[in-house]
């Protein structure tokens, strides 16, 4: 049988990483539980390896080889970048900032590398045709609410920035009737709602803060394994 190597490096601190590699987790997690099975009928087995970095290799977080080839090496007009990093500042206590890697694939920038990049690659590694979509992936309901003041709209765009730097495929909602915050219970706005729950009340202009608020739902939304492996062996 063929094996497939899928090695994640992502720096690590005492069990916490960024949110950008958070994000890079759950979405490698989705595409290795979606493809093992696909792939066994194929005669191929899919092992993951999961390299946990100290601050000195910093530079290396949130790479994805496939049998040793960096993953934008393996996608069309894409190529490695970096761009500040919020969460991994914070990690290390860094005034100065930190810049972590992101890939860039026809002007689009991903901080956290989404789960069609990461099944087209594998794909294109094997040379195998597949669909690059999952059309069973739970999907969030990302909401702004607000009154339609200039603060509300900031906020929505805000968002809109979050779900994009984190490769996610959502779309963020703009809801200007006042009648439906108040059927969450809250008399504040702007809001921010996930899954039609309210997840921050008032406005933010930190875009880090609403990656960590979206990233902490995904988290909150997954289904532990039966065998306890976290998703990476069945």
């Amino acid at each position: 049988m063929k094996k497939i190597i899928i090695e994640w490096k992502h720096f690590d601190k005492q069990g916490k990483t960024c949110d950008r590699c958070s994000q890079t987790r759950l979405n490698l997690k989705e595409v290795i539980r979606q493809l093992k099975k696909e792939y066994l009928k194929e005669g191929i087995q899919i092992e993951f390896q999961e390299t946990k970095l100290s601050e000195s290799r910093m530079a290396e977080s949130n790479q994805i080889l496939i049998d040793g080839e960096f993953i934008e090496n393996l996608l069309p007009n894409s190529k490695a970048g970096k761009n500040y990093c919020g969460s991994c500042s914070d990690l290390i206590n860094d005034p100065k900032g930190c810049h972590c890697r992101t890939i860039v694939k026809e002007n689009n920038i991903y901080e956290a590398i989404p789960i069609d990049l990461i099944k087209q690659a594998i794909s294109n590694k094997l040379g195998i045709d597949v669909d690059y979509k999952f059309t069973d992936k739970k999907s969030m309901k990302i909401q702004v609410l607000g009154s339609g003041c200039a603060t509300c709209k900031k906020l929505y765009e805000i968002t809109q920035k979050a779900v994009n730097d984190l490769g996610l495929k959502e779309k963020v909602e703009y809801i200007t009737d006042v009648s439906k915050i108040i059927e969450m219970g809250v008399m504040q706005s702007p809001v921010l709602a996930i899954n039609g729950s309210p997840v921050m009340t008032g406005f933010t202009p930190n875009v880090e803060k609403i990656k960590k608020i979206i990233t902490t739902s995904l988290k909150t939304e997954e289904t532990p394994s039966k065998c306890g492996c976290g998703g990476d062996c069945c």
